[in-house]
């Protein structure tokens, strides 16, 4: 199988994070596709405001190697859910660049790999016999406050939230996720998610994929009441699943710094993963045994 590198961004309504997520990924990448709805309209089916020559400008001044290619189609078919449309918005994305041969990796904009050369090496160096998701862990900031970062705390190794990233075999049936094994790494991504302005915290409930999965208004207002002295009371309050954040912790920043610091601050996950938990997340075995284990 041809190790090529074939990355795919989603791109909306906060394309301006690529300002962050792009540069840390551009000299290992061999394709990189900019996917987004040709009429700027969400999944959702809402029109949203987009900042043409801010996003050409973006682009023209990071892609000087001509790796980019921004592909325009329609990616909101009214008959579909929100994450209907998602799944076929990765789809096609990843026929665009070519489903054969290859590595194909999937990110959003607010995605910020912390080392993705090593992660590149690392795919290259796997040989899989058989269609797998190559996975890794979530930093999940929950919302920026004076004291600094409210970040998802994970507080032991099952609860950290891996996401599919890689491919050898594109296909997706729910987001990124799929039917294949799941491989796991501790090459982490910090994930902007949820650490915007209010403004952007209701555009997002309104128009990501999940919008029909959960009460976005009772989310919302969780969100907005978040502080740095109420934080340690919020308990398993994912939107969607709400035992994938157990607990909020405290990334410390001054004022005058921003993402970019963190980015850049060699940050890790606040459990720290070990050899021993990959192995057996990531024997094939072990995940048989669990799956038989599920359907009882």
């Amino acid at each position: 199988m041809s190790k090529e590198i074939k990355l795919s961004f989603c791109v909306a309504y906060d394309w301006y994070f690529l300002q962050y997520s792009l540069p840390l990924v551009y000299k290992d990448a061999d394709q990189i596709c900019l996917s987004i709805d040709k009429e700027r309209i969400s999944w959702a089916g809402n029109r949203f405001e987009f900042d043409e020559s801010g996003f050409r400008n973006l682009i023209k001044e990071i892609d000087t190697e001509n790796k980019i290619r921004i592909y325009e189609d329609d990616f909101h078919l009214p008959q579909l859910s929100p994450m209907q449309n998602e799944i076929r918005q990765r789809k096609m994305m990843a026929a665009f660049l070519g489903v054969n041969n290859g590595w194909h990796l999937q990110l959003d904009s607010d995605e910020y790999f912390l080392n993705f050369p090593g992660f590149v090496q690392y795919l290259k160096k796997l040989k899989p016999r058989r269609p797998i998701n190559v996975c890794c862990p979530w930093i999940t900031l929950y919302k920026r406050i004076d004291e600094g970062f409210l970040m998802v705390n994970p507080t032991m190794f099952s609860k950290i939230e891996f996401i599919p990233i890689a491919t050898n075999t594109p296909d997706y049936e729910h987001g990124r996720r799929n039917g294949y094994f799941n491989h796991y790494t501790n090459f982490a991504i910090l994930h902007q998610s949820w650490a915007r302005s209010s403004d952007e915290v209701w555009l997002k409930l309104n128009n990501w994929g999940h919008r029909y999965d959960s009460d976005i208004d009772a989310h919302f207002k969780m969100w907005r009441e978040a502080t740095g002295e109420n934080y340690q009371l919020y308990k398993n309050f994912n939107q969607v699943k709400p035992s994938n954040w157990p607990s909020l912790s405290l990334l410390p920043l001054r004022k005058d710094q921003s993402v970019l610091d963190l980015i850049q601050s060699n940050i890790t996950i606040p459990t720290r993963i070990k050899n021993i938990d990959l192995k057996k997340k990531n024997s094939i075995w072990a995940s048989r045994i669990l799956k038989l284990i599920s359907r009882r």
